[in-house]
């Protein structure tokens, strides 16, 4: 199963600290990394602006993942929040996955949501 954590500030984090000096940020980028050298993670990392971070994890069923964000040191500790999304299927450079979407599927979706009234 893959999903996107998606990392943003809470209550312990502090606005005058610069991102990567937060407290517990290497402990949280050491943990991460050891989840990446086992192969579950697939991206991660801050955004640009640095208002927080994302990660896609590779986890055997939720359990594993709340274990996983749980556990991190910078949501155990207040620094972040999460919120998880389940990733669907769709494209990927990573498994050579491409539907290859063309106006076919255009017609056929616009077929459908006629009969459902949509369009």
């Amino acid at each position: 199963m893959r999903f996107l954590v998606l990392l943003t500030p809470s209550t312990n984090w502090r606005k005058e600290v610069h991102f990567h000096n937060q407290p517990f940020m290497p402990e949280h980028a050491v943990y991460v990394q050891e989840q990446y050298n086992k192969g579950n993670i697939i991206l991660a990392g801050p955004f640009e602006d640095l208002t927080g971070g994302a990660i896609v994890i590779d986890v055997e069923n939720e359990d594993d993942l709340l274990k996983f964000i749980e556990n991190d040191p910078t949501v155990k500790n207040g620094i972040f929040k999460y919120e998880l999304k389940r990733w669907g299927e769709g494209m990927s450079k990573f498994e050579n996955r491409n539907p290859n979407f063309g106006q076919d599927y255009i017609e056929f979706k616009h077929k459908r949501q006629k009969e459902l009234g949509i369009i």
